[in-house]
């Protein structure tokens, strides 16, 4: 399985890399922009291969790629004049300037001048001192400069570089990698909701989940008729209905349903509860556990403890809630007045009313210790705020059905994009709390984010869910790229792209030497990141 894992981790990684390069490369060769490498991946190379003026590499880490365009200056830099240099000629001009004393060459000489940008439309050529007398030879404009016998790089003459080109051209060029990010994010939502449909709003049951109490009596093809009373008559009459179910903390209800045109009647139909507020559910709890006639069973659990390093609460502590555990008081930390707590209406009574980040202490039934114990450690909430910026709804009742899906041509392409609409807001709104909480207590943090080995973790879970599952982490993980690659950092896309729009406005190029410095501290301390949140990561798995 791991070999699987880590294929599928590559290729998700290659396939986002290798369209967002292919964006830059595309829109650059249109341009006139000479590509001297197109890489997917960093550091080592493990493959290469020259397509015409371009390298092709695949190289061995893979946290990026990029497109080596041409810079009208770093030629001309390697060959000043008074360096002895070797030349090779095709039909009278310089094919290859040879800077390696090593390597055979036509001639060798003294550089008198040499002229390899052309910036005014001249020719571009370079005089040596052979033997005491200067010649003048003509260097061909796709002339390689030869500096060993595997480091071969093309010429650049002045208006194949970056930086003679229109503001427009370099913009677009700049932008193509990201744009590609989101047609391919694009691409796969399209193809996820061409091949699943889109829900039918009818009361039939077009699947029931294996884990759920309801898996006992319903089938595909179910009619839903009522709920505790209630007509339902379509799938959003019985999402309003489950809502008041999950507002009431009602664990059982009462269903009436037609099976096999047959109506029957279900009076203890499981409910399965999720207050996301505060990582709280009754799903998946042991059914041989023994019972307890007080307090809310919890399972399924996804508490968070606090922030930093009081996130990651040793799982043995006796005192902290596990799966199949019954709540049977609570506080809000600090105060000293306890509410009991008799079910799950109490419950969600007492927590589902906050909007902001709380703290709460609790006491809880143990069935390891078949005793009860006052917690020492006090579980956070998440403010709405955050969950909804997440596209995640506070409060939901569950009994494990969904509707029927059909094929609507122009339905699906509306789901498509709608959920690249929503991916992207959700990118937004986790970049908005980690740097303007709207919390009173910051709930999104650098230790939260996930670098290589989060994202393999994760690609490693979405595959027991399945290849649609799969896509879907595909495109989210490229509309999140795109995104972060065009913030406005110098070193990112979205950093070049300001300095673009400074040279725009100002009708003045930045200053060179103060964009290279900028962008090569901020590349510094990018990987002083990359190294933070990869710890992280590894310390996160331990902690599992």
């Amino acid at each position: 399985m791991i070999v699987l894992n880590i294929i599928a981790f590559i290729f998700a990684i290659g396939i986002i890399i290798l369209i967002h390069e292919a964006g830059h490369f595309y829109c650059a060769k249109k341009a006139g922009i000479l590509c001297h490498e197109f890489s997917i991946g960093m550091g080592p190379v493990l493959w290469q291969k020259r397509k015409g003026e371009t390298m092709i590499s695949i190289r061995a880490i893979p946290i990026g790629g990029y497109v080596a365009m041409a810079d009208s200056t770093v030629e001309q830099i390697l060959i000043n004049e008074g360096e002895t240099i070797g030349i090779n000629l095709e039909d009278g001009s310089v094919k290859e300037l040879v800077l390696d004393q090593n390597l055979d060459a036509d001639f060798r000489g003294v550089v008198k001048h040499i002229e390899l940008l052309g910036v005014h439309g001249e020719g571009l050529e370079v005089t040596l001192e052979i033997d005491g007398e200067d010649k003048t030879y003509p260097i061909l404009r796709d002339a390689f400069l030869v500096s060993s016998p595997k480091d071969r790089m093309q010429i650049t003459p002045y208006d194949r570089s970056f930086d003679s080109k229109k503001i427009s051209q370099r913009f677009i060029t700049i932008s193509a990698g990201v744009i590609m990010n989101f047609v391919l994010s694009i691409v796969l939502y399209l193809i996820i909701s061409f091949v699943t449909g889109v829900p039918a709003n009818t009361n039939i049951v077009g699947s029931v989940g294996e884990a759920y109490p309801s898996a006992k009596f319903l089938s595909s093809g179910d009619i839903i008729k009522e709920v505790n009373g209630k007509e339902v008559t379509d799938w959003n009459s019985l999402g309003v209905i489950m809502e008041d179910v999950a507002m009431e903390g009602k664990t059982t209800i009462t269903l009436k349903y037609i099976h096999d045109g047959v109506l029957k009647e279900e009076n203890n139909c499981g409910v399965y509860l999720v207050l996301n507020s505060f990582g709280l559910s009754n799903m998946q709890i042991d059914e041989n556990a023994s019972s307890y006639d007080k307090g809310a069973q919890v399972g399924n659990l996804g508490l968070k403890y606090g922030t930093g390093k009081d996130k990651a609460t040793p799982s043995d502590d006796e005192t902290v809630l596990k799966n199949g555990d019954y709540i049977t008081a609570i506080r809000i930390h600090g105060n000293s007045e306890w509410t009991v707590i008799n079910d799950w209406s109490d419950l969600i009574s007492n927590l589902n009313a906050y909007t902001d980040v709380i703290s709460i202490d609790y006491k809880f039934y143990s069935q390891d210790k078949k005793k009860e114990i006052d917690s020492q450690t006090p579980i956070y909430s998440y403010s709405d705020a955050l969950l909804s910026g997440q596209d995640i709804i506070k409060l939901k009742a569950y009994i494990g059905i969904s509707p029927e899906y059909h094929f609507d041509f122009w339905g699906c392409t509306k789901a498509g994009f709608k959920q690249f609409g929503e991916s992207s807001l959700v990118i937004f709104s986790t970049l908005k709390e980690l740097i303007a909480p709207s919390a009173n207590i910051r709930e999104v943090g650098l230790s939260d984010l996930s670098g290589v080995v989060g994202i393999f973790n994760l690609v490693s879970r979405t595959l027991s869910s399945g290849f649609l599952a799969y896509l879907s982490l595909i495109a989210l993980l490229s509309v999140n790229i795109g995104i972060m690659n065009f913030l406005p950092i110098p070193a990112l896309d979205g950093g070049r792209a300001v300095f673009l729009i400074y040279e725009a406005i100002t009708h003045k190029k930045p200053n060179k030497k103060f964009e290279t410095l900028l962008n090569d501290i901020v590349f510094i301390l990018l990987l002083i990141l990359f190294v933070f949140v990869t710890y992280n990561d590894i310390l996160r798995l331990f902690k599992k």
